[in-house]
């Protein structure tokens, strides 16, 4: 494993479940319009009240066979980034990992792989050709028994993708790239899936609204959403509401409680939703001395990794409260996303996909972001394990092959239990 280190001072056990006993609360929000499922996702894996835990591996590090065997149990979706130009589409990348992932959802978890597709230049550069090009890639990855979830030019709605905030030919052009798919393939799937923003979902610019091709046209809603921290580059945990408060309207947009008012874009079932890509990076201050303080921002590393027990965590002045608590950081985010009162408040909420990378951060200030849960810090992975995958798993040399099925947890029916006992010794 890379990095182990004796991890900073954790939050007592307790702290973690008076956390997480803290989000068990609120009603079920029901729907009386159908609900799509998500197509090929198993019932087993990692598993938190129904919610699954997908990962974006760190391929140069962990691949999903190394995070298998960590946790002591698979993932059953595995994320993946494949890039193309208006001069290079033939997406040679997708052959890259398709070995690794074909032979760990052929485990006892078979899962979906879900490449994400990046594409540098306009939207209105993109062509059929490519679009060929692309159906043929998944269509033969399916051949291979592996069904797709194809994040196509995701974050539509940043400026920060050459092909962000065009919403009409964005619109075009998706509905273009489905019909040539589904024209190769029914094994792969179309996944729309914009950067989160906490403005009018109708703004013109950045809103989910204007992007958004039809129901015709999409198979799977999905969303990235980061806990990121002030500046992206100071350690704070995320206020815990952060992520009820903020998925809610989106939410509610694709996965409405009636054919009524509430209905906004007039569905005819309501969407299983996904969150694409999220973490809750833990952010190193950059020495001068290092060889990563003149490397360019929002970039990966490259080996010799660092060791990041030689550097600083990036703390406010004064700190914010237990911001210099890697796991404190990472698992409160987790919790909000797979706990009991996510589960109940968001029943069409079906799964995450933790970003597991190390790259030097985006921000202002001289930073490497820590985004993984697997790899980095001992006392994370470790937790991860203890509380989503399976210990006794792991320590018998867990592999991913078919014959070992892993453990469901549920944060709070276990928190639940034992807080009482503490308010009764308390009385």
């Amino acid at each position: 494993m890379l990095d182990p280190r004796h991890p900073r001072p954790p939050p007592t056990f307790l702290s973690l479940l008076l956390l997480a006993l803290s989000l068990v609360r609120g009603a079920p929000t029901s729907t009386t319009l159908p609900v799509r499922p998500l197509p090929g996702l198993p019932s087993n894996g990692l598993l938190s009240n129904g919610i699954h835990l997908g990962f974006l591996p760190f391929w140069s590090l962990e691949g999903p066979s190394s995070i298998c065997s960590a946790l002591g149990s698979c993932s059953a979706i595995w994320g993946d980034y494949w890039n193309a130009s208006p001069s290079s589409y033939d997406f040679e990348q997708a052959g890259y990992h398709i070995d690794e992932v074909e032979r760990v959802v052929k485990g006892d978890v078979e899962g979906v792989y879900a490449p994400a597709v990046l594409f540098s230049g306009r939207m209105g550069e993109w062509t059929d050709e490519m679009s060929q090009s692309l159906a043929r890639t998944v269509r033969g990855i399916n051949r291979r028994g592996v069904k797709v979830w194809l994040r196509w030019c995701f974050e539509m709605n940043g400026g920060w993708m050459s092909y962000g905030l065009q919403p009409e030919d964005y619109i075009t052009t998706f509905r273009s790239v489905t019909n040539a798919i589904r024209a190769a393939t029914n094994e792969t799937y179309m996944l729309w899936s914009p950067n989160l923003w906490t403005g009018d979902v109708d703004d013109p610019v950045q809103g989910y609204v204007p992007y958004w091709p039809g129901e015709d046209f999409v198979d799977i809603i999905g969303l990235s959403f980061y806990s990121f921290g002030p500046q992206k580059s100071l350690n704070k945990p995320a206020s815990s509401s952060l992520f009820r408060d903020s998925f809610s309207p989106f939410y509610n947009l694709f996965s409405p409680s009636s054919s009524g008012s509430s209905n906004r874009l007039k569905i005819s079932s309501a969407y299983s939703i996904i969150i694409s890509e999220t973490s809750a990076p833990y952010y190193y201050r950059i020495p001068p001395s290092s060889r990563f303080y003149t490397q360019a921002g929002d970039t990966d590393l490259t080996a010799p990794y660092p060791n990041l027990t030689t550097f600083a965590p990036a703390l406010a002045d004064p700190p914010y409260e237990k911001s210099d608590d890697e796991l404190f950081t990472k698992a409160s985010w987790l919790v909000q996303m797979v706990g009991n009162d996510t589960a109940q408040r968001f029943p069409n909420f079906k799964a995450a996909t933790w970003f597991n990378y190390l790259k030097k951060g985006n921000g202002t200030a001289e930073v490497l972001a820590d985004f993984r849960f697997v790899g980095g810090n001992s006392s994370v992975e470790g937790w991860l394990r203890e509380n989503l995958g399976n210990q006794t798993a792991y320590e018998e040399g867990y592999t991913g092959a078919v014959g070992r099925m892993s453990v469901k947890r549920a944060f709070g029916a276990v928190v639940v239990g034992v807080v009482l006992v503490v308010v009764l010794v308390a009385v």
